[in-house]
């Protein structure tokens, strides 16, 4: 999911997450706690890609270029190399990947299209134009290498950066190089001068890398993909937002635990004082005011906890959590999880007609299936809130936040998938084997709503699952 993040106020956004499953797989609250449950759902909060064309990296006017900030940062570093703080060259080191990365995405699909429509011309010239771009950023890129490199030690985190970025976009603008000869290819002869060239670029990269040792330089497929996967990370970890987990949650819920505790030994204990005064100690009448004190105080205690739970569900929240900004230490989302198993006849309306199964009339003779509701309220503060000016940081537009779902409990009292099916041919007067798979489906309703800009949205997808895992996910029209 992605959400803008705001200029100058902080807006809110309630996800839920509805999870029917079916009662065979006994996937309930007698099975699993809510507490383990809510581990199954893990979420990862960062920054969106910076959308930055490559004409815009190479714009000396453009003083958001991370491009044009390094080379600010490398005049300055060929002087002193301690002018500028390590971590800030690395990051604009890392957003230039990330912005090559993001931006060849968008280009490749731009020719895809245009290879599709039969606009030759119009790819024609867009091929060129990024093989005249990236061809300046490669060399702009490696000619701050090489100043680094005189200035630094082969040992030295700084030099280490420029050269697994050089390394990085290299990776990434052979694969791009490529790709695009594969998309346009087939499209005419007109094409084939540039075809040529984006060929004889991605064989240079390769080369190059080659010539400088890189990891990814060698014919090892296994090295070249492990090494692409540490380069990615390495990358996008200038992405990441560092989550801080609030201890709120666990302070309040034993704080009202205590006060439940403390209501039911009140109860308990002034049934006891009771029973002293109206009775004699030990008579039978005594015994039976102090069982029974003694049985409610234990329900006095669960009801007053449901209570609690019913009338503070913020407050009650099983997990709250921040997500910082790693560059001014900020907040830019706040985060309160509630995960909780429900009855499908207590759902909004809108929910159960969604999941209104309309192929099966006998839907209400069997089991119902077992639901988990899991809601995260967010909400979405400002950059400038911490008196960070927005000039200062706007390619950081959007926080993507990333919801996995772990369904392993779910396959657990599965049938295998292979079974044997024999069938009549109407062909012929003989058997047809037919090997088909034992298959479940989980329904899952993902509702965005947010009172406040009159937002509701619904969406519905189906999780075909058997015993080996997933084997497809279906988004069905009725949201």
């Amino acid at each position: 999911m992605v959400l803008p993040i705001p200029e100058t106020h902080k807006y809110e956004r309630e996800i839920h997450y509805y999870l029917f499953s079916p009662p065979q797989l006994y996937v309930n609250k007698s099975t699993y706690s809510e507490e383990r449950m809510l581990h199954k759902f893990q979420s990862h909060g960062r920054y969106s890609s910076p959308e930055l064309t490559l004409e815009e990296l190479l714009d000396e006017d453009n003083l958001i270029s991370p491009l044009i900030l390094l080379k600010r940062y490398t005049e300055n570093l060929e002087k002193d190399i301690t002018s500028v703080p390590e971590r800030t060259v690395i990051h604009e080191l890392q957003t230039i990947a990330n912005a090559v990365r993001h931006e060849n995405k968008a280009s490749l699909q731009d020719c895809k299209d245009m290879a599709r429509l039969g606009m030759k011309s119009d790819l024609a010239s867009t091929l060129e134009d990024w093989y005249a771009n990236i061809v300046v950023l490669r060399d702009t890129i490696r000619d701050l290498l090489e100043v680094v490199r005189g200035k630094c030690s082969p040992e030295n985190r700084l030099l280490v950066a420029f050269l697994w970025s050089d390394e990085a976009v290299s990776l990434l603008n052979e694969k791009q190089a490529i790709d695009l000869y594969m998309a346009c290819s087939h499209v005419g002869e007109e094409l084939q001068p540039i075809l040529l060239k984006l060929l004889s670029f991605s064989r240079d990269e390769a080369d190059y890398r080659n010539s400088q040792s890189y990891q990814s330089g060698g014919n090892n497929p296994e090295t070249i993909q492990y090494r692409k996967a540490i380069l990615k990370k390495w990358t996008q970890s200038s992405l990441y937002l560092i989550p801080e987990i609030s201890r709120w949650p666990m302070r309040v819920s034993q704080i009202l635990a205590g006060t439940a505790a403390a209501v039911a030994m009140a109860f308990a204990t002034l049934a006891s004082i009771f029973a002293e005064k109206a009775y004699l100690k030990n008579s039978m009448q005594w015994a039976l005011i102090v069982i029974i004190a003694y049985v409610f105080k234990d329900r006095i205690k669960e009801w007053l906890r449901a209570f609690f739970n019913a009338v503070l569900p913020k407050m009650m929240a099983d997990e709250i959590s921040s997500f910082l900004s790693p560059k001014t230490n900020s907040k830019i989302c706040s985060s309160r999880i509630k995960l909780q198993y429900e009855r499908v006849a207590d759902l909004p309306p809108k929910v159960k007609e969604i999941r209104k199964d309309k192929a099966n009339p006998f839907k209400d003779m069997l089991p119902e299936e077992n639901l988990m509701h899991y809601v995260r309220n967010l909400v979405m503060h400002p950059l400038n809130k911490q008196g960070v000016e927005r000039e200062t940081f706007p390619r950081e537009n959007n926080f993507t936040l990333v919801t996995r779902i772990r369904l392993d409990d779910f396959l657990k009292e599965m049938d295998d998938p292979n079974d044997i099916v024999f069938r009549m041919d109407p062909n012929a007067d003989e058997l047809d084997q037919l090997n088909s798979e034992r298959v479940y489906h989980l329904h899952m309703v993902i509702r965005e709503s947010s009172p406040k800009e009159d937002l509701d949205i619904y969406s519905h997808y189906t999780i075909v699952l058997n015993k080996a895992g997933i084997v497809r996910i279906e988004q069905m029209g009725d949201a």
